[in-house]
């Protein structure tokens, strides 16, 4: 159902500015949209919208563009979708006017029960301004399937990564909704060596059954700060802000 025939990926667009450096610091802003229309914010900045300063890489799931879009809160942008329709792709999408280099979409082999659809994850490169490469995984992890599905998945996307060395950010939505799920996530992003971000305030961070859901791991790169900002009246999860230096 709905299963996506392409991605762009494939785009020529997929490689933007390949040699433009991060800023250092960079602000990281991930945030799961709920698949809300951002048409009449395709050519305006995220800052018109929040009041935020400038995010340098955005990280979104749950996003919804139509065909042909090259633009999301005026910034360029790749994306793996886990749904296309006649007018509409959802999925998962990172955009920076910085360098960006798409490496890999990740389909779930497994889908949901009841909708039977996909979730997916985005792997893109990032040059540093210390001329490191950055790996960036943005992911929405697969929901209603049962946990051994979950681990399965999961461990799936590791494995693509676990040869890449270097600094890495994971960031994103992964439906940790029972404590098994909690474990496997944070031990798993052990072995790859991650750190888990923490906030002053998690009150603002959506949960379910008392478990987070929404989390950014990292390593090589320092975090300069964090901030976790209630805008349910958008969306019905909230976006993290994360500062990184090199």
């Amino acid at each position: 159902m709905y299963k996506p025939k392409l991605t762009p990926i494939s785009h020529e667009r997929a490689i933007i500015h390949a040699d433009s450096a991060l800023p250092d610091p960079f602000r990281l802003l991930t945030w799961n949209l709920h698949k809300t229309d951002f048409s009449h914010y395709v050519h305006r900045p995220i800052e018109r919208l929040l009041e935020i300063e400038t995010p340098h890489l955005l990280s979104f799931q749950e996003a919804a563009t139509v065909p042909m879009q090259n633009r999301f809160f005026n910034l360029p942008f790749v994306m793996a979708p886990n749904i296309q329709t006649r007018s509409r792709h959802f999925g998962v999408l990172t955009a920076s006017q910085y360098g960006m280099l798409a490496r890999h979409q990740c389909l779930t082999r497994s889908r949901e029960l009841g909708w039977a659809t996909h979730k997916t994850s985005l792997i893109t490169e990032h040059l540093l301004a210390n001329g490191e490469r950055l790996t960036h995984i943005n992911i929405h992890a697969i929901n209603f399937v049962p946990n051994r599905l979950f681990k399965q998945e999961l461990s799936h996307l590791w494995n693509l990564v676990s040869e890449k060395k270097g600094p890495m950010i994971v960031s994103g939505d992964f439906n940790t909704w029972n404590k098994a799920r909690v474990s496997f996530l944070e031990n798993t992003a052990r072995q790859l060596g991650l750190e888990q971000v923490v906030y002053p305030d998690v009150s603002p961070i959506r949960t379910l059954n008392r478990q987070i859901l929404d989390y950014v791991f990292y390593r090589g790169l320092k975090v300069h700060s964090s901030r976790a900002f209630d805008v349910k009246h958008i969306s019905d999860h909230n976006p993290l802000e994360v500062v990184f230096s090199v």
